[in-house]
């Protein structure tokens, strides 16, 4: 939960910093930035336990995440934040 709260870490920065977007929306939907990401005119949306956990663990934790985090990528088995 706490590496998938990072992930909620890097789009809120995002929110917050001013060379991107200034909603989540719009953060998500940014071409080539969330490949996971499906809109939602294409596929009927389903909030799964793990990613409420994730967004819970983030706003109840927000001291444990730096916001100069803007960037993530992955091997296939683990992100790498930056």
């Amino acid at each position: 939960t706490a590496e998938k709260a990072k992930v909620v870490a890097v789009v809120m920065n995002r929110v917050r910093d001013s060379r991107f977007p200034n909603d989540i929306y719009s953060v998500l939907t940014q071409p080539y930035q969330f490949s996971g990401y499906v809109a939602y005119n294409t596929y009927t949306s389903n909030v799964t336990t793990d990613v409420i956990a994730a967004v819970d663990y983030y706003f109840n934790h927000t001291s444990e995440f730096s916001t100069s985090i803007l960037y993530f990528w992955g091997d296939g088995k683990w992100n790498y934040f930056s």
